[in-house]
């Protein structure tokens, strides 16, 4: 669907519906998802289509969609998909432009089925059609009292919207979110995705959807989960989701992490850079969070539903056990969470009113015997600290605790403060009933510490992220391509090949005006001595299109320092030059030899995020250590700055034991540089320098290698 396509309101909010195949039989799809809309309490008009009843759920039933007396804002077909393909027709002809397709037996099933989506695919752009699924669950609105599914759904309001690309994980969700009294505004699963995509359904949760009333007790904003097994139009998707980000926070889990599902090419920047981990760093400049699993998903939606993410990254821990409290302390720091420093009148306040071996630091122990009026005074007493960003509050049961009451004193002081608040109640069967007292006051209840804390990271993340998007809105400046650099892609062009040779690459980065070691080819013995002389130590290189990693194959040869060394490695280099394929352009490169950290900035092409840029540890250590840094182009100066302080790398580059500080400015020009390059010449798949050697003065463009679209 394109961003020119007719508005969805109509579809998820509709006046009038009617259900293909809608039955008497109980158990099949068209009695369900009809029993459900009429039970969902569904205001507008309902219309029953079956040649072969009069009447359904006490409504006239009609044979044909063209004897309806209306022609309905949607569509659903709860028939089977071939059958589907034929009355697909007749609805577009009667006018309807929104349909809803539970069929299975589509692109899922193999070739019929995908011939059967293509043809759906081909009607539907006739015909202007919008069509969610096929193989979906439906969707629910509860605002608009629909239940669009075949499927037992919580009836209740809330301010939590959800994507799902597979209709069991959403049934699953249903039950969860009705068992912790969990409200959905809607909830949208999109199957097969052959029309409507995610994208399509953020359009029009950003510009066209009715901005609903918030429900008492829950959190600011209007949260977005997501469960994707695919993403379509990746550069859509964060564009979509950026500026959704900056007031809704999206979480999405989507698997797919595996080395099996990584596509790697033939350079070191493609082998570092799986689909993967470019989705990950898409999201991540999007501002969207990944979830690390299923329990991580619910923890976020009960979280991100209910409270509003923390003001910055101060937590304070009560409880009335050190042990937990000590674990607490450890996960707090792991996620990137401060323990909150409490001023002296709080301490002051605290140490004059708990018991006298209560802790009074952060976390405060209110001890074993704690009962409810303990540990309402302490979370007064702490939420009233401005320092406090956030508070876990830990219960285990003791004899005397009063676990209820308690629960009941924490939801009051919550909703007083209005300041992000966790319970971790550790136990069983004790603590089952003060979860429930908990959750319908919309407080977030954990069994484990870890996951308290977990959730309310990325919650910090978030809203981390939300105010340094506020703060500085960056701009993008894209270069002209020289006209040396522009001759030199052309003649690899026109000698009909896609990879530049050692010297042409070298020269058209310098040419773009990224620096580099003096370099020459070499035509003579008596030229390569000359230039030795005047720069020794060197390196001699194969400069060829037939070889991308020379060093693999012995065609570098470094520490050149007098004649001698030169001319044994020149007759070395010949040989194997002799041995290249016919074509390949090859021949010898002389450079001098720079001394420095080595570090490795690389562009590919993407084909769903487009260009993305990857930096860290070059030379040897970019097979040895992990230090992918990735961001999706265009990158301005303050973003590369922060890729290279974020690196494993960084630490040589600021100076490491005593050593000199490196050019790290002149390294943060030569990635805003390389960047715009990339950006700039359309031409170009994928580029990459391995290494670039950055010194106290200068950074280097020692080794570039260069590959052009096919």
């Amino acid at each position: 669907m394109r961003k020119s396509d007719r508005s969805l309101i109509k579809l998820f909010n509709p006046d009038s519906v009617a259900i293909l195949g809608a039955s008497r039989d109980k158990r099949k799809i068209g009695h369900l998802v009809l029993n459900n809309i009429i039970q969902s309490g569904f205001k507008g008009k309902i219309f029953p289509v079956n040649p072969n009843s009069k009447s359904v759920e006490g409504l006239v039933c009609y044979a044909h969609y063209k004897n309806l007396p209306v022609t309905p804002d949607l569509a659903i077909f709860a028939v089977p998909a071939e059958l589907a393909i034929t009355l697909l027709e007749d609805v577009a002809l009667k006018g309807t432009k929104n349909i809803l397709i539970f069929s299975a037996g589509f692109k899922e099933a193999g070739l019929e089925g995908e011939r059967k989506q293509l043809k759906l695919q081909f009607i539907s752009k006739k015909y202007g059609l919008n069509i969610l699924g096929p193989n979906c669950l439906g969707f629910v609105n509860n605002f608009e009292k629909l239940n669009a599914t075949f499927s037992r759904t919580s009836g209740e309001a809330g301010n939590l919207r959800f994507i799902s690309q597979s209709g069991a994980l959403a049934s699953a969700i249903f039950d969860w979110a009705d068992d912790f009294q969990l409200g959905f505004d809607e909830f949208i699963t999109i199957g097969n995705k052959a029309v409507l995509n995610e994208n399509a359904i953020l359009r029009y949760w950003l510009k066209e959807t009715k901005k609903h009333k918030f429900v008492a007790g829950l959190s600011n904003c209007r949260p977005i989960g997501m469960y994707l097994e695919s993403v379509e139009d990746g550069r859509e998707f964060i564009e979509l989701a950026k500026k959704i980000s900056l007031h809704d926070p999206i979480f999405i889990l989507k698997p797919g992490k595996s080395s099996g599902a990584r596509k790697a090419i033939s350079s070191h920047t493609g082998s570092m850079v799986g689909d993967d981990a470019v989705l990950d760093c898409a999201l991540k400049e999007a501002g969207v969070t990944r979830c690390d699993g299923v329990e991580d998903m619910f923890d976020l939606a009960k979280f991100f539903s209910w409270e509003n993410a923390p003001e910055g990254p101060n937590v304070a821990v009560i409880s009335n056990a050190g042990g937990p409290a000590v674990i607490c302390s450890d996960f707090i720091e792991e996620n990137g969470l401060k323990l909150a420093e409490f001023n002296e009148n709080t301490k002051a306040e605290l140490k004059k009113n708990l018991p006298e071996f209560a802790s009074v630091l952060n976390p405060v122990d209110v001890l074993g015997d704690a009962l409810s009026d303990r540990y309402e005074f302490a979370i007064n007493t702490v939420l009233c600290e401005k320092n406090v960003h956030s508070l876990v509050v830990i219960l285990t049961p003791q004899i005397m605790t009063k676990i209820e009451l308690t629960a009941q004193k924490i939801a009051k002081l919550a909703k007083k403060y209005r300041k992000t608040v966790a319970c971790v109640f550790m136990g069983g069967k004790i603590i089952r009933k003060c979860r429930d007292a908990l959750e319908s006051s919309k407080i977030p209840f954990f069994r484990y510490p870890e996951r308290a804390i977990m959730a309310l990271a990325k919650m910090w993340q978030w809203k981390k992220w939300t105010k340094q998007k506020a703060e500085k809105r960056l701009s993008f400046h894209l270069l002209t391509i020289p006209n040396a650099a522009k001759q030199i892609i052309k003649k690899v062009e026109n000698d009909k090949r896609s990879v530049f040779s050692g010297i042409e690459a070298s020269d058209f980065v310098g040419a773009c005006g990224i620096k580099t070691p003096a370099s020459r080819i070499v035509n003579s013995n008596h030229e390569a001595i000359g230039f030795g002389g005047k720069n020794w130590p060197v390196v001699l290189k194969t400069s060829s299109s037939a070889l991308i990693h020379k060093a693999d194959s012995g065609n570098v040869v470094t520490g050149i320092s007098d004649t001698n060394k030169l001319l044994k490695a020149i007759s070395e280099l010949s040989r194997k030059i002799a041995r290249l394929p016919k074509n390949s352009n090859g021949s010898i490169q002389i450079q001098k030899q720079i001394f420095g950290v080595e570090v490795i900035i690389g562009v590919k092409e993407d084909k769903n995020f487009g260009k993305v840029l990857m930096f860290g540890a070059g030379g040897a250590l970019a097979e040895l250590i992990s230090d992918k840094n990735l961001a999706i182009l265009p990158i301005n100066k303050s973003s590369a700055e922060k890729l290279v302080s974020e690196s494993r790398v960084f630490p040589l580059l600021r100076g490491y034991r005593g050593q000199k500080p490196c050019a790290i400015e002149k390294l943060v020009d030569l990635i805003v540089k390389l960047s715009n390059v990339a950006q700039s010449a359309s031409e170009i798949q994928e580029i990459e320098i391995n290494p670039v050697i950055v010194t106290e003065k200068e950074a280097y463009a020692v080794d570039p290698k260069i590959i052009l679209k096919k």
